[in-house]
This record gives C-alpha cells, structure tokens and sequence, in this order.
C-alpha cells in the first residue's frame, strides 16, 4: 500500500517505510498459499485470506479459540494429503492437532505479542509476554512423528519499546514491554 493510506496501521506504515522498492516488489509477489514441502502448507492468515483468523474467533473483545469444526471448515479447501499447516496472523503461539487432518504451527510473533484491531469487530489479541517467538519444525521420516518447537526468546524489549515510543506510538510500546494491551 502507499505510506498515505490512512487505513493502513501505525506499525505497518512504520515497517512499510522502512522497506526498499525491491523489498516491496518481493513481498508483493508471495502468493496467498505456498507449499514448501510435501504436505505441508504455509500461508499468513487462512489458505482463502490474508486477513481472517484460522484458529480464532472474536469474543468479548478478544481472540479466543474457534471451534473445532470452524477450523476444519476453514481448513476444507486444503488438499487432503497435507499434514502440516504453518501460520501466523493472531501473533499468539500454539500448536493444534486436528482430528484427521493436519497439525496447525503458529509460532507467534517475533516482535510484535499484542495489538488492538479496530476492524469490526474490534479486539485485542496478547501473548502474554514480550519475548520474540519462531518455530522450528523437523519433518519425520516415513511412519515418524513430525516434531514441532515453539522457542520464546529474551531479548532487549525495553529498547523495542523505547523506539516504539520515539515513533509516537505508546501503545505499541507497552505490547513490547509486557505482551498485553495497555487498559
């Protein structure tokens, strides 16, 4: 998007502007979906969009699990064979095992454990700490379990959040420091 969109938020326009033409360009050109192995899948959000929750639904404000059949429903569209789906979007780590079908891998967020969305309907979603988070995932031989790991790393979150805040944006900071939203 252009940096004059105005709906675009703080924390995208502040990376966006901080990203080359080529950077963009490259970006831009991912596809929705990619299979980066075998059976496994990898998108952002959902394999039909990039900006819907797979394993979350909206309550109270707040992410929460989705039903169990919510999930397969959106999950349906996946070719069968796959066993694996890696995601991300709620920026929360977890690990889900669907009955005969594939195990979903959110790792979470490398720096960025909670935000507010104002698109209706309005919510926050919050890791709960401020560490930055990647997965690593070990794909089993044939009649082996795949392995999965979730690592939580410490790092110098209160520096994070200083430039959060000489960027004008407090809140921002506060989800670095601490992994929840301010309020």
């Amino acid at each position: 998007r252009d940096t004059a969109d105005e709906a675009m938020w703080p924390s995208d326009r502040y990376a966006q502007e901080r990203l080359t033409s080529a950077q963009r360009e490259a970006l831009l050109a991912l596809p929705l979906t990619l299979e980066i192995a075998p059976g496994v899948v990898a998108f952002h959000a959902r394999p039909d969009h990039d900006e819907k929750y797979l394993t979350d639904t909206i309550a109270g404000g707040r992410l929460v699990r989705a039903p169990l059949a919510a999930i397969k429903r959106r999950l349906a569209a996946l070719d069968p064979a796959c066993r694996i789906v890696l995601c991300a979007h709620s920026h929360r780590s977890e690990l889900i095992r669907i009955p005969d079908g594939p195990v979903v891998f959110n790792p979470g967020s490398i720096g960025c454990p909670a935000y507010g969305d104002d698109t209706p309907p309005a919510h926050v979603s919050e890791q709960g700490s401020p560490h930055a988070r990647y997965g690593i995932v070990e794909l089993g031989e044939p009649g082996r379990p795949d392995r999965f790991a979730a690592i939580a790393v410490d790092y110098d979150h209160e520096a994070a959040a200083r430039q959060a805040e000489q960027a004008g944006q407090p809140e921002w900071a506060h989800a670095l420091r601490t992994g929840f939203m301010s309020g």
